[in-house]
């Protein structure tokens, strides 16, 4: 699946000037795909990046600065919609104009171009180098000559439920945090080194994680295709947070694992790695082409032990097996995504929250049948929702007294939890992830 800021190419490879016919389709190619595309992302909540990996597909005469153009577009578009559209009312291509300009340290030649194209009464500056605060205060100056203006405010870049999912302090840190591209994070499936090597040979930046030795972060955007196609075998692309669940699992050699909601398998690998190929994962989901993407992966990364099998962890019977550790990384609202994601934030509502907590409670109710006794359970969520973190967690605790939480050390900070820790998208930085860790005490 195309993830929004992977497109980007931000190596230093120097680039030839954009013809006039070029950065001309560019302006084409938003007048031709977002209007659409904002009507199924706002109205029918289709993914973005979905929407544009469908037209990238069926579009193939289009050629890597085109790629990136649309990237940069759509996704700056989507990030601060909230004010360009929803607070200001600017036509489409006023909105990536300056979503461009807010995220941009330099404005890019094809954004340059489209200015001319735009009936603005001022020219537009790059404001990347300028906090949240300063850059709702330069818009607000921008336009507060316009009818009807009304000054920014940062709450207007989410949806209006989410006071009342988390903690009033956490709020604004929160829109800050999702304001920012994320890094890229890779994980070492071994020795780190001839990652870090490969990368600096390509003079791509890279910083290696003070308390997650196998996680490297990269500038958000970094093409990786050149620069570590040599050690295609060795990395995998996956967040921070996300790293974070496999070492709460902390899978011992020889274990048997069940991931019952794989996808296409990130967690799943990730077990196997910390096992050292010396145990086994049955990777379950109901998406048959997951499935068949973590097969894939397996093959490429020479894993023999994870089996994979279709199946709905909400409405099938469990297992009769049981297993050393079972993972639950449930759907959920994926709250936690929004900086990489941003149009999900207008694709949400405080309906969804109920919904997904109703069926993240009857998952862990299931898996929890297929636990041994001793064995752990660990629930994984990509948001910061209340009613999908810890609400979740004590509604099955009420419900399955042989069950209780497993205290472990913070894999960030090395502080002792109580058995669930919220990662926050600053703490990474990267995506929000909520994990508990929860061992069966009882037959």
């Amino acid at each position: 699946m195309l993830k929004c800021d992977f497109m980007m190419d931000n190596n230093n490879t120097p680039t030839r000037p954009l013809t006039e016919k070029v950065m001309r389709r560019h302006v084409g190619m938003l007048d031709e795909i977002l209007p659409e595309m904002t009507r199924l992302v706002i109205e029918e909540k289709r993914p973005a990046d979905n929407l544009l990996h469908r037209h990238l597909r069926t579009h193939k005469e289009l050629g890597s600065r085109d790629r990136r153009f649309l990237s940069q577009a759509v996704f700056s578009y989507f990030r601060w919609y909230g004010w360009t559209v929803n607070k200001l009312h600017l036509p489409i291509r006023e909105a990536c104009l300056l979503g461009a300009a807010l995220d941009s340290a330099e404005l890019p030649e094809s954004f340059q171009y489209l200015e001319k194209k735009c009936k603005l009464p001022f020219p537009v500056a790059p404001l990347a180098a300028c906090t949240l605060a300063e850059k709702a205060v330069v818009l607000d100056g921008w336009f507060k000559e316009r009818e009807g203006f009304q000054p920014l405010d940062l709450q207007d870049l989410l949806p209006e439920n989410l006071e009342s999912m988390i903690a009033l302090e956490m709020v604004i840190p929160t829109i800050e945090q999702f304001q920012k591209r994320p890094p890229t994070w890779l994980r070492a499936r071994a020795d780190s080194a001839p990652l870090q090597k490969a990368l600096a040979e390509h003079d791509v930046p890279c910083a290696a994680h003070g308390a997650v030795g196998s996680a490297l972060s990269v500038p958000g955007g970094t093409s990786l295709a050149n620069a570590l196609s040599a050690q295609a075998a060795q990395f995998v692309v996956q967040d921070i947070a996300s790293q974070c669940v496999g070492l709460v699992c902390n899978p011992q050699k020889g274990g048997d694992w069940w991931d019952c909601c794989a996808g296409a398998g990130g967690k799943s690998i990730h077990l196997m790695d910390l096992m050292q190929q010396e145990g086994k994962v049955l990777a379950t989901d109901t998406r048959i082409p997951a499935l068949k993407e973590l097969k894939k992966r397996t093959h490429k990364y020479g894993i023999r032990n994870i089996r994979t099998q279709p199946h709905n962890a909400v409405r099938d019977e469990p297992f009769k097996k049981t297993f050393d550790g079972v993972l639950v990384d449930a759907p959920c609202s994926g709250w936690g995504t929004w900086a990489r994601n941003p149009d999900a934030r207008w694709r949400s509502s405080k309906r969804d929250i109920v919904q997904y907590a109703t069926r993240q409670l009857k998952i862990l109710g299931n898996a929890a049948w297929c636990v041994k006794p001793g064995g752990v359970l660990v629930y994984a969520v990509c948001t910061f929702a209340r009613p999908e973190t810890e609400e979740v967690v004590m509604r099955f605790l009420d419900q399955n007294p042989g069950f209780e939480l497993d205290s472990f050390a913070h894999p960030l900070t090395g502080e002792l939890t109580t058995g669930q820790m919220q990662i926050w998208p600053w703490d990474g930085p990267g995506d929000a992830m909520f994990v508990a860790r929860l061992v069966r005490t009882a037959e």
